[in-house]
């Protein structure tokens, strides 16, 4: 009879041990398994953002049949796709959803301007005005209406008519159909969240975030905003970066202070090579990042940075930090010049092509895995996962995947 606990307390421990930079018995397979499950279970994309037991349910299913690795999660990150309707969300696509996206399409973020050219300074004067009455009407069409609110009437004694406004009544439903919707998808991941500790697998994830270049980039002004205003309105941006910093902080803390996490994931979305220059990134992106990591390290919390695109020219930067405290997640990068830079820094994470184990052959995810491992295993401090989760991918290339890290894995 296998004793899960036992088998809990060497995973946490192997984990916990490269996560400090040091080395465990075996290197820690993190493997981002993503969507896969829901896939190979016969679950459209479309399908699992409504039916969260059977998508719980394939999750839990896959960890049970394969018990290669050292960490696991249930929920693939996306909303509860009746959420997302009830409220008639501008800012994302779905799968299947009134638009029309294809039920296997991945999940989709839509960027836009919220804040416009013109609006920088309503928006330091009266920010709380401006995302009620703005940025709300413009992402979420069931609030629309907020754009049209006497926002002085609403703080200065009119917010109880206003409130009970009859009119609001649809507004309302809607409203709960959402929130208990979001409950309802919570409760079933919570369920097989210990489900799956039971089993004895150790959980990493934590609540993703964005940096404040990001923050301003992807929720305010969009790429295309973003990237003139680098020149335009640098001492705005810079401005706005202050005040998103420190959201980051304090909504990064209280994610952990309520769930008990110990880690906190970054997404960084618009920091890899070249998207903008070095000179940008070192006073623009990176202090406020680096701000972020200290103030968690400060709080006994691990940062996750998970590095999206092209990462090897920031490597100089991400060696700004508390020693051995924090975990870097790379999608793409010269693996030895990491190691080389980072190895006696950080927990280095990822790195591996998923692109191969969708295309690629058994025999080719083999080589990639020991050639991998032979760079970044040495000395320990490394987890191994793909550079991002995975979707679909044959089941052959999958077994091969997991048995080429527990074969080379070791130390």
């Amino acid at each position: 009879m296998v004793d899960y606990e036992k088998r809990y307390a060497e995973r946490k421990l192997r984990v916990e041990t490269a996560v400090e930079n040091k080395q465990p018995d075996r290197v820690p397979n993190v493997l981002l398994v993503g969507t896969y499950p829901i896939h190979k279970a016969g679950i459209t994309a479309a399908e699992s953002m409504v039916d969260h037991e059977r998508a719980c349910q394939a999750m839990l299913d896959f960890y049970t049949q394969y018990s290669y690795t050292d960490t696991g999660m249930v929920s693939n990150f996306t909303p509860a796709a009746k959420t997302l309707e009830a409220l008639d969300v501008k800012t994302a696509r779905w799968p299947g959803d009134p638009k029309g996206l294809d039920v296997n399409n991945t999940y989709q973020f839509v960027e836009f301007p919220t804040l416009l050219d013109d609006e920088y300074d309503e928006f330091f004067d009266h920010p709380a005005e401006f995302w009620l009455t703005k940025h709300l009407p413009r992402t979420i069409g069931l609030l629309e209406g907020a754009a049209d609110l006497d926002y002085v009437d609403l703080i200065c004694g009119g917010s109880q008519h206003m409130l009970a406004s009859p009119a609001n009544i649809p507004i309302y439903k809607r409203l709960l159909e959402a929130a208990e919707e979001n409950q309802k998808m919570m409760a079933v991941i919570g369920e097989y969240t210990q489900k799956l500790r039971a089993l004895g697998y150790y959980d990493i994830s934590g609540g993703g975030s964005a940096t404040a270049f990001d923050m301003l980039g992807d929720t305010l002004r969009g790429t295309f905003g973003m990237m003139p205003d680098l020149l335009l309105e640098r001492d705005n941006v810079i401005r706005a970066l202050e005040i998103f910093v420190k959201l980051h902080i304090k909504n990064s803390l209280n994610f952990c202070k309520n769930t008990g996490s110990r880690y906190a994931w970054v997404m960084l979305h618009k920091g890899f090579d070249n998207f903008i220059s070095d000179q940008d990134y070192a006073e623009l992106y990176w202090p406020y990042l680096r701000q972020w990591i200290e103030a968690l390290v400060d709080n006994g919390i691990t940062p996750v940075v998970y590095t999206e695109g092209s990462y090897t020219s920031r490597l100089k930067y991400l060696k700004e930090v508390p020693k051995n405290k924090v975990v870097y997640h790379f999608e793409e990068v010269d693996l030895r010049q990491a190691k080389k830079e980072l190895g006696d820094v950080a927990c280095l994470m990822g790195g591996f092509p998923a692109y191969t184990v969708t295309y690629g052959t058994p025999k080719e995810i083999d080589e990639k895995v020991k050639e991998t491992l032979d760079i970044m295993a040495p000395g320990g401090g490394y987890l191994f996962t793909t550079g991002y989760s995975l979707e679909d991918c044959p089941q052959e290339n999958m077994e091969a995947l997991l048995e080429a890290v527990d074969k080379y894995g070791k130390y």
